[in-house]
């Protein structure tokens, strides 16, 4: 047994001092202890270690639920003017060429790298939403997983724990066969992913399906991948809702929204997470309210790429669990991307502390349960709470750094959300393993 004494720990409770995180063997938190009990300090047992964490608090990891980690290549390569009027649209044309670069070896080199730029800002675990399967003219590596396997290499060298979420791709839009620089993203036919999909899952991968978009996968691809989440219970993650245009062609070519799309194949439910939902209406929030499907907000990557502000307010409103991803990698950093979360929404609305609990409450809490806990029950890893039974997945942060100058138990979250960044992360720990220290 290893034991961690830091100066505060964030539980359910909130701040707590002179506590002891109990590490156990398998990578899970044993307890949570007390350093004096009826007036005592605690005696460990015997063999076990103490590590003292002087001027650090212990959070969970963050949880990176959405990205495409080939994007970090594009990170102030992108901003030059490629047309008239810029949107995602003509970024995307910058996107495909760069996916076209890649090979194994250099996915696996780009996404080490990037992984351990994510510990560093503290985020332990990440969703990597994966589509670049295939060689360039669209035929398959041998073997087919190889690409896979590549960025599952990349997570073992950096140390970041890695839900891969296969994408599944068929077409560039309804009624459209795929582009010529999609080729490599899309598979044959349905029974070919899943084949992939069964491939990894024999080798132990922790995976998740991940129908790339209703503009990019047919209704039945929906209905079938859809079936085959619950089935085996696995995570299913989707983009919609991101582009207006998105919407217009969904509209024209089904009758319904993106969002009504999904809930029309049953591809919503408690394992189900819609990426941005930036234009989602009244009644596909109710959609996703009623059947309990997460929401993953991208505020950097929207932000760069120009989609709009999601609807913060109707979705807090409606109960839906929010959580955040990198996307592009643009930016690395939890405590950005969930600043910019509430710091769009205030300029959306006009009024501060929207993403809240409770009428008087700050945002703080709410913010690290989007970023911790509900990234995690997204992607089905049991972490995001510092509690017994849970991963072992740690993030110590620095008080005594500047940008922590002035915080005090009762402002300490919001201090960490509005006035500091990832510099303030000292170490991480994934499954009870130290992988980071600054």
């Amino acid at each position: 047994m290893r034991y961690l004494w830091p100066e505060y720990v964030y539980t359910s409770q909130g701040w707590q001092s002179d506590v002891l995180v109990a590490l156990a063997e398998d990578g899970r938190i044993a307890g949570l202890q007390p350093r004096v009990v009826a007036g005592r300090p605690f005696v460990l047992p015997a063999g076990a270690v103490l590590e003292r964490l002087p001027g650090k608090a212990l959070l969970p990891g963050f949880v990176n639920v959405h990205s495409h980690v080939f994007q970090r290549a594009l990170r102030g390569q992108a901003q030059r003017p490629v047309s008239g009027r810029d949107t995602f649209w003509s970024w995307r044309q910058a996107m495909y060429a760069e996916a076209q670069r890649l090979d194994p070896e250099r996915l696996r080199v780009l996404a080490r790298v990037t992984y351990r730029e994510m510990l560093a800002a503290g985020y332990t675990t990440v969703g990597e939403f994966h589509y670049v399967h295939h060689r360039p003219d669209g035929r398959p590596y041998s073997p087919p997983t190889l690409m896979a396997e590549a960025l599952l290499q990349a997570a073992r060298e950096a140390g970041i724990r890695l839900v891969l979420l296969l994408a599944a791709y068929m077409r560039n839009d309804f009624g459209q066969p795929a582009l010529e620089e999609q080729r490599r993203f899309c598979d044959p036919s349905l029974a070919a992913y899943l084949e992939r999909v069964e491939a990894l899952r024999a080798l132990g991968v922790a995976i998740g399906l991940a129908p790339h978009s209703v503009r990019a996968v047919p209704e039945d691809w929906l209905r079938a991948i859809a079936a085959y989440s619950r089935q085996h219970r696995l995570p299913l993650h989707i983009h919609a809702d991101e582009q207006p245009a998105e919407i217009e062609s969904c509209l024209a070519a089904c009758g319904c929204r993106p969002i009504e799309l999904l809930a029309r194949c049953e591809v919503l439910g408690p394992q189900t997470t819609v990426v941005h939902a930036t234009h989602a209406d009244g009644n596909e929030l109710a959609l996703l309210a009623d059947s309990r499907t997460t929401v993953c907000l991208c505020p950097t990557t929207e932000g760069d790429l120009g989609d709009g502000i999601p609807p913060y307010r109707e979705l807090r409103a409606q109960g839906i669990a929010l959580a955040i991803g990198s996307d592009s990698n643009t930016r690395l950093d939890p405590f950005e991307e969930l600043r910019w979360a509430e710091y769009t929404a205030r300029l959306r609305y006009g009024q501060r502390r929207v993403l809240v609990t409770e009428p008087d409450a700050s945002p703080g809490p709410y913010l690290l349960t989007c970023g911790c806990e509900h990234g995690a029950a997204a992607l089905g890893v049991e972490g995001g709470r510092l509690e017994a039974g849970r991963l072992a997945d740690l993030v110590a942060v620095d008080l005594e750094h500047p940008m922590l100058q002035g915080w005090t138990p009762d402002s300490l979250l919001d201090s960490l959300f509005f006035g500091a960044s990832a510099e303030v992360v000292a170490a991480v720990w994934v499954a009870g393993r130290q992988v980071y220290t600054r």
